[in-house]
């Protein structure tokens, strides 16, 4: 039976595909998935998993629109104030 959220032109990405997508390491991947941050995969098999392309796109949509409405760095942690001119980047 097909979810009637599904659509017939979804289809499933695997893992090596998601993260030439979003340049994710595979860690990172597994992680962002683990707190909810990207779309959890979907088991299509025992051994297993593909994720929607229509959530990844919804995914990569939301990226983008909240990154072009604050300008901001993207991060889903409150806490996380980068206002004090520190510089993660090495």
């Amino acid at each position: 039976m097909l979810n009637s959220d599904l659509s017939i032109s979804d289809r499933f990405l695997g893992k090596t595909e998601i993260l030439k997508i979003v340049g994710f390491s595979a860690a990172t991947l597994w992680r962002e998935v683990h707190v909810g941050r990207f779309p959890a995969p979907v088991h299509i098999s025992a051994n297993r998993v593909g994720f929607l392309e229509s959530e990844v796109k919804a995914w990569m949509a939301d990226r983008i629109g909240r990154k072009r409405r604050s300008h901001a760095p993207l991060t889903d942690r409150p806490d996380e104030d980068r206002s004090q001119g520190g510089c993660d980047v090495v």
